[in-house]
């Protein structure tokens, strides 16, 4: 343990070693993340963390290196504090050691660390943003933080009064100290009056009907680079801590599968409704943000109620589908306020145009948000309706209707926010006066590339690899490097 401990460290050691060292911090961050996923890799070859922290770890990961790599432009062109950088890099880093944490001392800590960080980032955007609200930082606080704060503590509260109950010889932190697997083996119960509490906190995390009004401003007023973190790793958190309670607890699987098919359905018509008539990019993009969670939320309602692999398969490339495409587009959103001055995209045309590389990665994440193969996207609905009309009953054909639903208006989304490529440019891109970095560019495609790369997590998964041949035989990919080579070869250097 105290080699684990140890080897957590280092990632920070590079992350502050780049504060000291500015000429070298973009270097110290490619051996960040790097270090970090080679840690991550070598806790699960170890046995110290299981499949699902790697399978998010890694991901989180990735998004995040490109994240990290587009703030420094992003900062300087749009007059932010010079620390947002390391700001960004602390957020990341602290979300993916929660993944990988291999006990829930480790997880609490972390992520009570990244809800801190995640505050500081929603202030200082509140601060400088024309559209956002002012307080969404405090919203921010005291509903999402201390919702799960709330929900952690009654779970550690639970473990140690039950361990400590039946051998007055264990310690009451011991609980908080070894690792899931060996926790789970104690049959600690969650009586059903305490399960609201326990869930609450993941939940609004999640940003679900009715415990999702702090995501809107929050999302949409932060800096684009923390929104995308926000919406594409902090919520995947809350899918995270309540893969955790399942596994590690013993409960009324019924009120969770219930809760979440009820709340997932609701955010799925809410979330779309309000997306479709937003202007503001950043808007549009957060409530999506809880449509698309809606969506998870079936995905972990149908795993809830069979515990079958596949439906975890299932579940965990949701979830990436979701860091991959809702991060593409938070980039892609915060070029256009970056040329633009503001994020309305009713009158923004042409940003294909402009920015080729950026765009092409957007195309891929709203393929991917469509649910055109090969995407993850697709991989994720195609999984769950097979899964679905394969074992229906009562439940499943609930949860069969509210995922069409969800795929009607995922297309409407994506459909909506599309529009900001095409045409020619607007009068207004490069109104703002303020340039387009390089690795800005590459970072949006590359985050953009991950809508394919991520489908390669059912590879791993028996009886779902066959699935990859239909896929790149069903790809619009080729049209899609026709256009990018067509519009870079025709944009002037």
């Amino acid at each position: 343990m105290n080699t684990q401990l140890f080897l957590l460290l280092i990632p920070y050691v590079f992350l502050f070693t780049s504060i000291l060292y500015k000429k070298r911090h973009r270097i110290l961050r490619l051996l960040m993340y790097t270090s970090i996923a080679i840690i991550a890799t070598y806790l699960y070859s170890s046995r110290s963390i299981d499949a699902i922290s790697l399978v998010l770890a890694l991901p989180s990961t990735y998004v995040s290196l490109f994240i990290s790599l587009y703030t420094d432009t992003y900062s300087e062109e749009n007059r932010y504090p010079p620390y947002l950088p390391v700001l960004i890099d602390s957020f990341s880093l602290t979300m993916i050691s929660a993944f990988i944490a291999p006990n829930l001392l480790g997880l609490v800590t972390m992520w009570t660390i990244a809800e801190l960080v995640g505050f500081i980032l929603v202030s200082i955007g509140e601060k400088h943003s024309i559209e956002g609200g002012t307080k969404a930082s405090k919203i921010f606080l005291f509903i999402s933080t201390m919702k799960f704060e709330l929900s952690v503590f009654t779970l550690i509260a639970i473990a140690s009064l039950t361990v400590v109950g039946a051998s007055t010889a264990v310690a009451w932190y011991e609980p908080l100290t070894i690792p899931y697997w060996e926790l789970a083996k104690l049959g600690i119960e969650i009586p059903l009056f305490a399960l609201p509490l326990a869930i609450i906190g993941f939940i609004t995390k999640m940003g679900l009907v009715p415990l999702h009004f702090w995501l809107p401003e929050a999302h949409s007023v932060a800096p684009s680079p923390a929104s995308a973190l926000l919406s594409g790793v902090m919520t995947a958190m809350g899918v995270y801590g309540l893969l955790r309670l399942v596994e590690i607890y013993t409960m009324d699987h019924t009120f969770l599968v219930y809760t979440l098919l009820l709340l997932g359905s609701l955010s799925i018509i809410y979330g779309g409704l309000q997306s479709a008539i937003q202007r503001d990019g950043k808007k549009l993009l957060a409530y999506s943000t809880i449509a698309g969670n809606g969506f998870t939320a079936l995905a972990l309602s149908y795993y809830v109620y069979t515990f079958s692999p596949i439906g975890l398969a299932t579940l965990l490339v949701a979830v990436l589908s979701h860091m991959g495409y809702k991060t593409t587009l938070f980039l892609n959103t915060g070029l256009l306020e970056q040329m633009t001055g503001f994020r309305y995209i009713h009158r923004s045309r042409g940003l294909a145009t402009i920015t080729p590389l950026a765009s092409a990665g957007g195309l891929l994440a709203l393929f991917s948000l469509i649910g055109i193969p090969p995407t993850a996207g697709f991989t994720a609905k195609l999984l769950l309706l097979i899964e679905l009309i394969s074992s229906l009953d009562a439940v499943t054909g609930l949860l069969l209707l509210a995922s069409i639903a969800y795929i009607v208006i995922s297309v409407i989304i994506a459909l909506t926010y599309a529009k900001v490529y095409f045409g020619e440019p607007s009068s207004l891109l490069g109104f703002g006066n303020r340039k387009i970095g390089v690795l800005q560019e590459y970072s949006a495609l590359l985050t953009g590339a991950s809508n394919i790369l991520f489908v390669l997590v059912i590879a791993v998964y028996p009886g779902l690899y066959q699935y990859l041949t239909f896929y790149v035989l069903s790809s619009p990919l080729v049209l899609l490097i026709a256009y990018l080579f067509i519009t870079v070869a025709r944009r002037k250097v």
